[in-house]
């Protein structure tokens, strides 16, 4: 049982630095985790060793290095990604336009995984592979959170909280319902500047290996708020759900099984 525990711990720890580029102090991971800070130093030393952490000597925090990264880009890449949905993804950036992402579902979190950018403007949004989506604040999180049960999303929303990103960001909890529902009855899910300002986005589901429960990953374009209105991503949403379902049919049932072993889990 410790072992499984010093492993899950370690994962755990991995998650709390990725996204932190300032790293974080061993009180703040023992904190995070429920620990002592004895045994916290300890897991952050195993992974200083195995070159997936390094202590800034300014600070003492500790941060996630490129191996990390590199890591998840090699199993990105082995997943075959670029063979069973790129073709897709280009696809519909070249009818819209504007900027497809592709996101899966994993361990209560969304990241985006995959991309393709339309030619419409010199404005472009790009984010980073692997980068997690905020679901109360993005199209694709609209989504993924509107396939699941009241008790999931409330997990969930409390997990991340329910931070303002912009002056348009819906963050009263039973709102963030009303519009879930509003996404179940119409199919897919559209913010205005919720997380960027002046862009805005649609996003529809993407039901992998079958499945028609939890939304395995979404598909989404986004763009200009200024070409981005409501009445052009209503025009766009039937492409949209085409091109989610084509993913959804050729879904590996790997990637279906992986996310959600770990949802499981």
């Amino acid at each position: 049982m410790a072992l499984l525990d010093d492993v899950s711990n370690a994962i755990k720890v991995l998650e709390m630095l990725a996204p932190e580029p300032e790293g974080l102090r061993v009180t703040q991971v023992a904190d995070g985790l429920g620990i002592n800070k004895a045994i916290a130093h300890r897991l952050l030393g195993a992974l200083v060793n195995a070159g997936y952490v390094a202590q800034d000597s300014r600070t003492s925090s500790y941060v996630a290095t490129h191996r990390l990264g590199a890591l998840g880009l090699r199993q990105l890449s082995s997943s075959g990604v670029g063979t069973w949905a790129q073709r897709t993804l280009d696809q519909l950036a070249a009818e819209s336009e504007e900027l497809v992402r592709l996101a899966v579902s994993s361990s209560g979190s969304l990241q985006w995984i995959a991309k393709a950018q339309g030619s419409n403007s010199s404005l472009r949004i790009d984010p980073v592979m692997g980068q997690e989506a905020i679901p109360y604040a993005t199209a694709s999180g609209k989504a993924w959170l509107a396939s699941l049960n009241k008790e999931r999303i409330n997990r969930i929303l409390q997990e991340h909280g329910l931070v303002p990103q912009t002056e348009r960001t819906v963050t009263d909890v039973a709102d963030i319902f009303d519009e879930l529902q509003e996404v179940q009855e119409r199919g897919y899910a559209m913010t205005f500047e919720e997380m960027d300002p002046g862009i805005n986005a649609v996003a529809a589901p993407v039901f992998g290996a079958g499945t028609d429960e939890e939304a395995t990953g979404t598909l989404s374009i986004a763009g200009p708020s200024i070409r981005m209105t409501r009445t052009r991503m209503d025009e766009l949403a039937p492409a949209l759900l085409e091109a989610a379902n084509e993913i959804a049919a050729s879904w590996p049932s790997y990637a279906y099984l992986s996310t959600n072993e770990v949802l499981s889990a």
